[in-house]
């Protein structure tokens, strides 16, 4: 019957967004009883090392609410031709742009909300789903009623939005909180965003939300303007559902500067509007041509992904623990326990596009074969790119593609540069002081010089292809003589030793030029 469109990213826009957007997704399922009803939430720009705003929280959503649930990921990468134009981390035109091209087709409505509202049928008992199918044609708004942050902070329980809902219907009348705000038309209502229902075959008639709206706020207002012209006239839902907000204004979101919050022009955008179409974008709107990722959390997660992985690579530990030490005698012992570390490396990829590319420069053979072995198991699909000037390494697991270095460099989305003991064996976890023979020095001055010209190559130009930086991960770095190595060039952060592993992008900082330099002295790039 309808699809609920919403974006947003994984950060903490506004106050306590967490909690605020658990009770927003539950309550809104809640009311959905149509077998094609969805919830698109578009996840716009979370850095590719976090997961999605939706499966950060969904120990919080109900099943009902996992279920309806569709994550659209937009990438940094897919951002990053528009990262110059704007102030923006989230473009909201585009978001609801590309979640509308994917909607179900069998839907009639498209309703536009945010993550903080939750909508209480007039009719208790009736849902949202029978309110909507039962209303003409035509374009629909209602008013917003605001909930004080304490009374959703403090009495709304995220997992039971029946609950929630039925303490609305209280509150309502007990605290005097539905109070109705007229706005100028087309605006027909104060914070007209919050509740949007529109025909689907309409939207797609007008070319969706103008996307030349990416300095924020009035998108709403622009497509009620261009809707009111398209329908010759604005709705009410008001005599069959109430929709209320979960106030957060004690912690002024990202976007809200006061008086120097900068703003889309109002008269281009509102007033002066003409016409309901946008012809310049009536073939690109929502991005048609471009690859988004859909996301489920009721079915192949990342942390079922991430232990098919490892359950693959690795077998269970027979002892209750292993012993190690960061004492000062042991700076210069490479070696470390495999099976341990492995679970941190896969850690720090499975939230990556399943096609990356990732490069990895290693010293030990088993470390190549188990990191590979994972990595088919958590489902990637782009190739391990393995530089044929790392000796030693396995060269025919499946999806490992060999080359000169120099060569794979502009393919690679992704590094891993391991710097352990060749000739270590499986049963070798404690360090004890142990050397470094001649093969592993041999090896891991190679793994040394590739990290320092991929991380040289990367601070100088990445490649055309690669928009954004990309990550370099460390295996064994911490507490020993390849600690400072990295962190010369990678800009990490300090992790305990136990992890093993540190990651980040080169960086940035004036020493990063000095040691550009120094390395173009002695070798060519």
């Amino acid at each position: 019957m309808f699809s609920v469109i919403l974006y947003g990213r994984n950060d903490s826009h506004g106050y306590n967004l967490h909690k605020r957007a658990a009770i927003s997704f539950n309550a809104m399922a809640e009311v959905m009883t149509d077998v094609d009803d969805e919830i698109l939430f578009v996840d716009y720009n979370t850095p590719d090392d976090h997961p999605t705003f939706p499966e950060a929280i969904h120990d919080t959503l109900t099943d009902k609410a996992k279920r309806v649930l569709r994550v659209l990921r937009i990438r940094p990468n897919q951002h990053a031709h528009l990262k110059s134009k704007t102030h923006l981390v989230a473009l909201e035109a585009q978001s609801r742009n590309v979640a509308l091209r994917r909607s179900n087709p069998r839907n009639r409505w498209i309703l536009y909300t945010n993550t903080d509202m939750l909508f209480v049928p007039r009719n208790e008992g009736e849902s949202l789903s029978e309110i909507l199918g039962a209303v003409p044609d035509g374009f629909y708004q209602i008013p917003r009623f605001e909930i004080p942050e304490m009374l959703w902070e403090a009495a709304f329980d995220r997992r039971d939005p029946v609950g929630n809902l039925a303490k609305l219907r209280e509150w309502s009348v007990r605290f005097h909180l539905n109070q109705v705000v007229h706005n100028f038309m087309p605006m027909k209502y104060d914070a007209l965003g919050d509740f949007q229902a529109a025909l689907r075959e309409d939207m797609f008639a007008i070319h969706g939300f103008d996307e030349d709206m990416i300095l924020g706020w009035h998108c709403d207002s622009n497509l009620a303007a261009r809707l009111a012209l398209y329908r010759g006239k604005v709705d009410s839902l008001i005599d069959k559902v109430f929709g209320y907000h979960c106030d957060h204004t004690r912690v002024a979101a990202a976007n809200n500067k006061g008086r120097a919050t900068r703003m889309n022009d109002q008269d281009r955008f509102i007033w002066n509007v003409a016409t309901p179409y946008i012809p310049a974008q009536a073939e690109t709107w929502g991005w048609p041509d471009v690859d988004i990722e859909e996301v489920r959390l009721d079915r192949d997660t990342p942390y079922q992904r991430f232990t098919a992985g490892l359950d693959l690579a690795i077998v269970p530990a027979v002892a209750p623990f292993k012993y190690t030490s960061v004492e000062w005698n042991l700076f210069n012992d490479l070696t470390y326990d495999l099976p341990h570390t492995l679970p941190f490396v896969c850690d720090q990829v499975v939230t990556y596009p399943r096609s990356t590319a990732i490069m990895l420069v290693a010293a030990r053979a088993d470390f190549v074969s188990s990191f590979a072995t994972a990595w088919r198991g958590m489902g990637f699909t782009g190739p391990i790119l393995v530089p044929d000037e790392c000796e030693g390494l396995p060269s025919d697991l499946p999806g490992v593609s060999r080359g000169a270095f120099a060569e794979l460099l502009p393919k690679a989305n992704m590094f891993v540069f391991e710097f352990g003991l060749a000739t270590q064996k499986a049963e070798e976890s404690i360090r004890t002081g142990r050397a470094i023979g001649p093969v592993d020095a041999k090896r891991l001055k190679v793994v040394g010089r590739l990290f320092k010209k991929a991380a040289v190559t990367e601070a100088e130009a990445r490649p055309a292809n690669q928009r954004v930086a990309r990550r370099f991960i460390g295996v064994n770095v911490i507490y020993n003589k390849f600690w400072t190595t990295f962190t010369d060039y990678v800009g990490a952060n300090i992790n305990p030793f136990c992890s093993q592993v540190l990651a980040g992008v080169p960086r940035e900082d004036p020493s990063m030029k000095g040691k550009v330099l120094r390395f173009r002295g002695r070798h060519s790039i």
